[in-house]
């Protein structure tokens, strides 16, 4: 009976020492018939502590520099922040929408399922307007086709990336051929950074943008567009009004076989966004150029939030 208690408490313990959770060919129940170079199974306790402390703290280090590169990066309507690390940016670094983008989920009139192409039109053409912003260089571009891009504002003469680039978003949108006593705004006396600092001023939130329609698909694609913001900060000598300000438009945009914009038209008309901006009563020059300084977040627009 001893023989036997002590055989099965031998075999216990073989079992015990053979069961290793990182190493499957120890728990494989042969091992008390194998022949093992120093008597016994081996054991691994202290290897495997070490093993856990040390791929706990890499875990947790490359959790924390891994979420604040997407902290910097990763927005869920503009996919080309993924792909940031090489990308020289205009202000330094790549920019965040966390405010703009408050400001479009509280006010978006159409929800779009994920993967429609409403919602895949949307996000290409605040890609497109974050590239235009807050990049220097047109190679780094993702969402044009830098050779053959032209942009069409209202039927005017198209503009080359380069020109629209050199530009800015504001005063490529924003240019006119009216009589200069009904100029609301002179993009050919704006620079690119007066330009969105003028804009940035007045909407702090940012200038949000959604799709209302969808009418084609590739690679013509034609849609409705709303653009919004809230008055409330000083504009060209305009006290804020606090309200929205507004205006509907509609786009064609030419797509490549990479779905690379090639042509973009834009029709709308600036009156529905001025007569907004400039209904806020006179302010002195003084508080408008105090007021208008105002560059600490580097918001972007007009279409891309």
């Amino acid at each position: 009976m001893a023989s036997s208690a002590d055989a099965l408490a031998g075999g216990i313990s073989s079992l015990r020492l053979g069961a290793d959770k990182y190493r499957s060919l120890l728990n494989d129940g042969k091992s008390g018939n194998i022949r093992w170079r120093y008597g016994g199974p081996p054991i691994f306790d202290t290897v495997n502590k070490l093993f856990e402390e040390e791929r706990t703290h890499g875990q947790t280090s490359l959790t924390l520099s891994t979420s604040k590169a997407n902290m910097a990066t990763r927005d869920k309507y503009r996919f080309i922040l993924e792909d940031s690390g090489q990308i020289k940016w205009r202000y330094g670094h790549p920019p965040a929408f966390e405010a703009v983008n408050k400001l479009f989920e509280e006010g978006q009139t159409k929800v779009w399922p994920e993967g429609s192409l409403e919602e895949t039109v949307q996000n290409a053409i605040k890609s497109w307007e974050m590239e235009l912003s807050h990049k220097i260089h047109l190679q780094d571009f993702k969402t044009i086709n830098p050779d053959k891009f032209k942009l069409f504002v209202n039927g005017r003469e198209g503009l080359s990336a380069e020109e629209t680039l050199r530009l800015g978003s504001y005063n490529a949108l924003l240019k006119n051929s009216l009589p200069e006593e009904f100029q609301y705004y002179k993009p050919e006396e704006e620079s690119f950074e007066s330009s969105h600092d003028a804009f940035r001023s007045a909407l702090p939130r940012g200038f949000a943008w959604e799709t209302l329609s969808v009418y084609s698909g590739p690679p013509v694609i034609a849609f409705k567009f709303r653009h919004w913001g809230y008055f409330e900060g000083n504009f060209k000598g305009h006290a804020p009004t606090g309200e929205m300000v507004q205006f509907l438009g509609l786009g064609v945009l030419k797509v490549d076989e990479l779905l690379r914009a090639e042509e973009i038209e834009i029709y709308y008309d600036p009156g529905e966004l001025f007569g907004g901006l400039l209904k806020g009563p006179p302010v002195s020059e003084t508080k408008t150029t105090d007021s208008g300084d105002n560059t600490a977040e580097k918001h972007s627009c007009p279409f891309a939030h």
